[in-house]
């Protein structure tokens, strides 16, 4: 079953990276910002699933990683 989750701050380890690397991480990084759909069976799983995917997207090794569950947007839920 999939479920989509809002990925709203992504923090990364900046070590051994030199500056023109934490500039293009720091791209991915807004680029990363929003809605992912991950596949998996329980809620461990997907939250898990999200992590590894961002991991995977970024390249280096997450620190922090803020998201919520998806749902309307503030501006338009009630158009």
């Amino acid at each position: 079953m999939n479920k989509k989750f809002i990925v709203t701050n992504i923090e990364f380890d900046p070590k051994f990276k030199n500056a023109k690397e934490i500039e293009d991480l720091k791209f991915k990084v807004q680029n990363a910002i929003g809605i992912w759909d991950v596949e998996g069976k329980t809620e461990d799983d997907h939250v898990a699933k999200l992590f590894d995917e961002v991991q995977n997207y970024m390249g280096v090794y997450l620190t922090s990683l803020s998201y919520e569950n998806n749902k309307p947007h503030a501006l338009t839920s009630y158009m």
